[in-house]
């Protein structure tokens, strides 16, 4: 058996599958390798300071690939240990949108980095599919955006109103529990902060407090005029004593407004 012109067939069919296209001054390079959701991984190479600059595009955080990467601890451990094995850098641009890019001053080098940051996106796109929640969270999280959905439909003009929605269509991953709008140009964010444990109810504070960081990114942000994060206080995970500085803090960096869930009435004179 003759396996050299086996591997010219094969070298063949993977040289047909690579495409380019130019953007600005980026070339995008489609590469033949794909995500578990079968999506084709582009990378994008410009030159820039004396480097080549391979980089992601903003895609992985942007949606391109349907995916929306976790915050969970165990995502955040495989993801630092993809960074550091294949030098990955990320940096996040004037618009809320993070990049992940590696460096090179040689030409020789460009080829390897393409396929180093091509299976480092692949990895950390097709880990993202993966469900790191628990049933006990997962029911948590369910029940109380259940019960405060409820209760916002219950008085709100249901037309002024999304739920699950992102902020701008255009980055997927600024995405809030409750978008109200007074008005065409009058935005108030609600974010509802629950957990089945202190642990991931201090996750959720964080969450919310990134989310408010990020919209006043966008170019909506002008038209927010008000934020509101709905505590859940019957959760396992709300100990006022371990959390209080965290709250007090996710108010401090976004001027929330805080609603206790065993207080919620007072959402009703907040959005009438």
């Amino acid at each position: 058996m003759n396996f050299k012109d086996i591997f010219e067939d094969v070298k063949m069919s993977f040289d047909g599958i690579w495409q380019t296209k130019e953007r600005g001054n980026s070339l995008e390079i489609i590469t033949p390798y794909a995500t578990t959701n079968n999506r084709f991984i582009s990378v994008f190479l410009t030159h820039q300071n004396g480097s080549f600059v391979i980089s992601d595009g903003g895609w992985i955080y942007s949606g391109v690939y349907d995916v929306a990467p976790r915050d969970k601890d165990c995502f955040l451990k495989i993801l630092y240990h993809y960074q550091n094995s294949f030098s990955i850098k990320d940096v996040v641009s004037k618009d809320g949108i993070k990049y992940h890019y590696i460096k090179t001053s040689s030409k020789v080098d460009i080829p390897s980095k393409i396929f180093d940051l091509a299976l480092y996106i692949q990895n950390i796109v097709s880990i993202s599919e993966i469900d790191f929640e628990d049933n006990d969270e997962k029911e948590t999280k369910a029940l109380f955006v259940s019960k405060a959905n409820d209760f916002l439909r219950s008085f709100v003009n249901i037309d002024k109103i999304k739920f699950n929605a992102p902020l701008d269509p255009n980055k997927k991953e600024v995405k809030f529990n409750a978008i109200y709008h007074k008005s065409h140009n009058d935005l108030t964010l609600i974010n509802y902060v629950t957990g089945s444990s202190y642990s991931n109810f201090s996750n959720s504070i964080f969450k919310a407090n990134t989310l408010y960081e990020m919209a006043e990114k966008t170019v909506y942000s002008r038209h927010i005029t008000e934020k509101i994060t709905i505590i859940d206080t019957d959760a396992l995970g709300f100990v006022p004593i371990k959390i209080a500085n965290y709250l007090h803090h996710l108010k401090g960096q976004s001027g929330t407004e805080m609603i206790e869930w065993n207080h919620r009435e007072v959402l009703k004179s907040l959005l009438n």
